[in-house]
């Protein structure tokens, strides 16, 4: 049985979105029997991340996007034009295009099982001269930077020792970043340690000098500042600012979120926004900054679901599930895809560690009844 690939592509769209009747099924099964063909949908697959942050699949008008591809592929297939077309298109149309213009060069082997794993402890240190280390491939206990910046470290953690410091160099900013699935601690020069989640970085001098200790931090970042009262710790962060004597707090400002979140653990802080406004926070409460208008307004936090990460959990208290499955993919370093956008507002309470497989965390949702989940290699679709 020879099925076109024009209707191939509408086969996978449907798939991904559930909609696969049995026959439809059948034929899909029976088409992926092909190695090549097996090979040829894992990178359909992997082609999906273009469209991770941009689609609405239930507004897509299918017979208008097929005019556009046929147009398109008349003339002469240029791959390099593909990729920058495919950035822009939803999902059947760039599957589509991207079956059409493949080249048949595939080997005989099937394509392997793919293990989505947890998040693990990793990390890049950019000094600010230039140099680049790997903190997970880097296996040296101790790491010495051309201007004599002494980095002590072990598997999990680093301790930045500035004490050979020259004093020229001391307020340039180096800078710690973090991976998605990845995760790490740091000791800062005046002993305050800043652990760091996954796809998040931290900026701060070799050594601290003048009148405050200034930082500047996004993603998502818990910090255990050193108490010094007559020597202010402050945090930057896109249009807030917090300052501490000495603290627990934990700051979540990751750049594809609405908000800014400001959370206290223990002892004071103060968070001002752009716009000069200032809120002075007691343990238990935060700070939540709106990126779109500056405005801020305090609240209660659950401080427990809050900090859950630091402390190895999820604990999503009646979190939308679209928040949580980007939580998610950030740690297990997955693609997600919702095919069914009413479920994004569906909202869980979910308590599980974070070092275990995503696929228990993904049947405890879907034992409510309200959801379901599809994995191909690392694409979770959503239904």
């Amino acid at each position: 049985m020879h099925t076109s690939n024009k209707n191939i592509s509408k086969l996978i769209v449907r798939y991904l979105r559930g909609e696969l009747d049995e026959n439809k099924e059948k034929e899909l099964n029976l088409w992926l029997e092909e190695p090549k063909n097996k090979k040829l949908f894992y990178e359909i697959t992997k082609k999906e991340r273009i469209l991770n942050k941009s689609v609405d699949y239930d507004a897509f008008d299918m017979k208008k996007a097929w005019k556009k591809l046929d147009r398109k592929i008349s003339k002469k297939p240029d791959y390099r034009k593909w990729l920058s077309y495919a950035a822009v298109v939803v999902l059947p149309l760039a599957i589509g295009f991207f079956i059409l213009n493949q080249v048949p060069k595939y080997d005989n082997k099937i394509a392997q099982f793919y293990e989505i794993k947890s998040g693990e402890t990793n990390a890049k240190l950019y000094f600010a001269n230039g140099d680049v280390v790997d903190l997970k491939e880097d296996t040296s206990s101790i790491i010495r930077s051309a201007d004599n910046l002494l980095v002590e470290k072990d598997s999990h953690k680093m301790k930045i020792n500035s004490d050979l410091m020259e004093a020229g160099k001391r307020n340039e900013l180096n800078r710690i970043v973090t991976p998605v699935g990845g995760e790490y601690e740091i000791e800062l020069p005046d002993g305050t340690v800043v652990k760091l989640n996954a796809d998040s970085y931290l900026e701060f001098p070799s050594k601290f000098s003048g009148k405050e200790r200034r930082v500047v931090a996004k993603g998502e970042l818990y910090f255990d500042v050193a108490k010094n009262k007559d020597w202010p710790f402050i945090v930057e962060s896109e249009g807030m600012e917090l300052k501490v004597l000495g603290t627990e707090f934990n700051v979540r400002a990751y750049a594809d979120e609405k908000e800014m979140i400001s959370t206290l653990v223990e002892g004071s802080v103060e968070v001002t926004n752009s716009r000069g406004e200032l809120i002075r926070l007691t343990p238990g409460r935060q700070a939540v900054l709106n990126k779109s208008d500056q405005s801020m307004i305090e609240c209660k936090a659950n401080i427990e679901a809050v900090t859950a990460w630091k402390n190895g959990k999820f604990i999503f208290d009646n979190r939308r599930l679209e928040d949580i499955m980007y939580d998610l993919a950030r740690w297990y370093d997955v693609k997600v895809f919702f095919a069914n956008a009413k479920v994004k507002n569906a909202r869980f309470s979910v308590d599980v560690p974070r070092y275990g497989e995503i696929e228990s965390i993904l049947s405890l949702l879907e034992g409510t009844g309200e959801t379901s989940f599809t994995t191909n290699k690392n694409v979770i679709t959503v239904k």
